[in-house]
């Protein structure tokens, strides 16, 4: 019998949370555990923690194998969080102030490189360690290159560096940025249980659900609350999010360099009704239809992939927050 994700959530969301306090109150340097402990206690739903035990035990391992693999796979993605809000100018996620805007933009630095490197020690402390430290080495080259090309989709197409914010380059820059670290969690957890039928195709699988969780964390911030204040903060952020690009690619000419335009608008000058206008704009252009209409089809796709019951459930938990919306 296969296992829920909320029932994994409640056997080991507190020992999860238990271990990733003592990683990063260990360096014995008092600011950098105080800043890492801030952003950690900020909360999140720890999927990159439990997805690899929650692989382990549907693939008929013992969940403790696992533990330490999730650890520090969650620790690496907090550590992307953090630099992320840096780079993206956020100055609140989860409803707290982020760790640049309280400690400035070197001290973030500083924290999320520490964060980086508790989560290489951590997964090195299982068995299956090695194997997952290669693997999540390469994916962060993977998440650093889809972090490049979100820049790149950003700039006017008169520079030299810009890429073209077509639907193919944003799948491509999400399949990196968010799908890489996504797809590491499933194979730890298919490594960890000691079934290497299930590793061979884990990696892909999980790149396809990180794919499907950012679609519909870009419709989340359209429709419902994506934790950082206010509804469209992609869009003031100037982010080429799915159903942007979906309508620079398929909306009508003037309604296409309308979204461009405030897009493309400094985030100090985007003003409230400008973000209210665009997602007016992008409702009238079918663009939130388009999403959801990807959504559907993503979901469909990964219900019948073989690894599927190995993560039981997972399209109605990732499409949760934003079902009132479907």
């Amino acid at each position: 019998m296969t296992v829920e994700l909320d029932q994994i959530r409640v056997d080991w969301h507190e020992r999860v949370d238990e271990r990733l306090q003592e990683a990063v109150t260990s360096s014995g340097e008092q600011l950098l555990m105080q800043m890492n402990s801030f952003h950690m206690n900020t909360g999140g739903k720890r999927l990159r923690a439990l997805i690899p035990i929650w692989v382990c035990v549907n693939a008929g391992g013992e969940p403790e194998t696992a533990l330490e693999l999730g650890v520090g796979l969650e620790l690496i993605h907090n550590a992307t969080l953090i630099h992320d809000d840096l780079q993206d100018g956020d100055e609140v996620r989860r409803g707290q102030p982020t760790v640049w805007r309280r400690w400035g933009a070197a001290q973030a630095i500083n924290a999320g490189d520490a964060l980086y490197f508790h989560g290489i020690q951590r997964i090195l402390r299982s068995p299956a360690g090695p194997e997952v430290a290669l693997a999540a080495s390469d994916a962060l080259v993977r998440v650093i290159a889809g972090q490049v090309m979100e820049f790149r989709l950003q700039l006017d197409a008169s520079d030299e560096n810009a890429l073209a914010p077509t639907v193919s380059h944003w799948e491509q820059m999400a399949r990196g940025k968010t799908g890489a670290l996504f797809g590491v969690c499933c194979l730890a957890g298919a490594l960890a249980s000691g079934r290497p039928d299930a590793a061979s195709d884990a990696m892909s699988y999980g790149t396809d659900l990180g794919l499907f969780f950012q679609v519909q964390d870009d419709l989340l911030d359209l429709v419902g609350d994506k934790g950082r204040g206010t509804l469209g903060s992609d869009i003031a952020e100037g982010k080429r999010s799915y159903p942007v690009v979906w309508a620079l690619t398929h909306g009508d000419r003037m309604a296409a360099e309308r979204i461009l335009e405030i897009v493309s608008t400094p985030r100090e000058e985007t003003t409230e009704s400008m973000v209210d206008d665009a997602i007016a704009t992008l409702i009238h252009m079918g663009a939130i239809e388009a999403t959801i209409r990807w959504l559907r089809a993503g979901g469909d796709a990964l219900r019948s992939h073989p690894l599927a019951p190995l993560t039981p459930g997972i399209v109605e938990a990732v499409l949760r927050p934003i079902a009132h919306a479907l």
